[in-house]
């Protein structure tokens, strides 16, 4: 039961980041924006319930961050 609910919450935070992604690439600077912060709660709540170590939500949670400014800055 537990590695089914862990599996299930690493999936979704994949699939989140892989929304982002695509609004990143195809959508718009607000459709990002709000992903962005969407996807940055779901990661969060996934290293909270150690799924994953807090470290690695930080650091995905930075090249989000990081590429997201490299949009708004038009770069």
């Amino acid at each position: 039961l537990h590695r089914a609910r862990n599996r299930w919450r690493l999936t979704t935070m994949r699939e989140a980041i892989k929304e982002f992604r695509d609004k990143l690439a195809h959508g718009s600077l607000e459709d990002a924006t709000t992903s962005f912060r969407k996807t940055s709660r779901i990661v969060d709540r996934t290293a909270a319930k150690g799924i994953i170590h807090k470290n690695q939500a930080a650091r995905r949670k930075s090249r989000m961050s990081a590429a997201l400014k490299t949009k708004k800055t038009g770069a």
